[in-house]
C-alpha cells in the first residue's frame, strides 16, 4: 500500500503486516455522524476491536474550562491522549484490549443503537457491503477507532491505516445534537446537553482544531486537497450526506485501502 508521506516531525506509519490488524480510524465533527457511522461498520467487519476516545475522557474535575467557565469535554486535552494511543498500540498488537479496560458506555445502549443504525440501510446493502469488504480485506483482520478530534494527534494518524473524517454543516450539527433526547432542555443540569456548549465547546473546537485541513480555514468550505492527500485523510465528499451514503462512502474507501495494500 502506498502510504501517505507524513508531516515534519512525526514518524512514519508502521508497516503493514499480516498480524497487526488493518486499523480504520472514524473522526470529524461531534454529530457528524460517526457513532452511526461506527456501528454500521462494526456490523459487517466484525472488527478484531473497537475503541472509542468517549472511553479515555478526563473525570469532568480534570477538564479544561472555557473562558465562560464551562468545563469543556469536546477539548484535544480532555481526552487522555497518551492512554487512548497506548491501548491502541496494545490492541494492535495482541488483538485485544489492554487488562483492566472497562468501557462507561452501557452495552445494552449500545446494542440499541447499533440496531437503529443497521435499521437505517437496506439489509441487501449492508449484505453487498460485507461481501466487498470479505473479499478484499482476504481474511485480514481489521479494527474500528473513532473520536471527535482524532486525526490532531500525529501518533493517532500514524497508528492509523485509514483515516475518515466526516465534515459537517454547522446548522445540521446543532440541530441533530439539541433534537436529542434530553438535550437544549432549559432545566437541564448537564452542562454538555445546552445550546452554550454546542456553540463554544463543540463546535468551537472543531473549527479550531480542523481549520487547516480546510481552504481558507472555512470548515464549511472546500477541504485542503493537498494537505488532506500528505496526512491520509479521506474527507466525506459534502458536508452533508444521508446515512446509507456515507457508509457507502465509507465501504469504498476502505476497500480500496485494503486492495491496495494487497497490490
Amino acid at each position: 500500500m502506498s502510504l501517505p508521506t507524513p508531516t515534519p516531525g512525526t514518524s512514519p506509519p508502521p508497516s503493514p503486516s499480516p498480524s497487526r490488524p488493518f486499523t480504520i480510524a472514524l473522526s470529524g465533527c461531534a454529530s457528524a455522524g460517526k457513532s452511526t457511522t461506527m456501528h454500521l461498520l462494526h456490523t459487517v467487519l466484525h472488527p478484531t476491536f473497537t475503541i472509542q476516545q468517549d472511553d479515555f475522557n478526563k473525570p469532568i474535575a480534570d477538564l479544561p474550562l472555557q473562558p465562560s467557565g464551562l468545563p469543556d469535554a469536546d477539548a484535544v486535552d480532555s481526552t487522555d491522549i497518551p492512554r487512548f494511543t497506548a491501548a491502541v498500540r496494545h490492541a494492535q498488537r495482541t488483538g485485544h484490549l489492554p487488562p483492566g479496560f472497562t468501557s462507561w458506555q452501557d452495552p445494552a445502549q449500545v446494542a440499541l443503537e447499533r440496531a437503529l443504525a443497521v435499521g437505517r440501510v437496506p439489509a441487501a446493502r449492508l449484505a453487498a457491503a460485507h461481501a466487498a469488504l470479505d473479499a478484499a480485506r482476504r481474511g485480514r483482520a481489521v479494527a474500528v477507532i473513532e473520536g471527535w478530534l482524532l486525526f490532531q494527534d500525529a501518533e493517532i494518524r500514524r497508528l492509523a491505516d485509514v483515516r475518515l473524517f466526516l465534515r459537517t454543516a454547522k446548522a445540521a450539527a446543532k440541530q441533530r445534537r439539541m433534537t436529542r433526547p434530553g438535550y437544549g432542555d432549559p432545566a437541564t443540569t448537564d452542562f454538555w446537553r445546552t445550546e452554550a456548549y454546542f456553540e463554544e465547546c463543540v463546535w468551537g473546537n472543531y473549527v479550531k482544531n480542523s481549520a487547516g485541513w480546510f481552504v481558507g480555514g472555512d470548515v464549511e468550505g472546500q477541504p485542503d486537497a493537498e494537505r488532506c492527500r500528505r496526512e491520509g485523510l479521506a474527507m466525506r465528499p459534502r458536508l452533508e450526506m444521508g446515512v446509507e451514503e456515507t457508509f457507502e462512502w465509507a465501504v469504498g474507501v476502505i476497500c480500496r485501502a485494503l486492495e491496495a495494500e494487497e497490490a
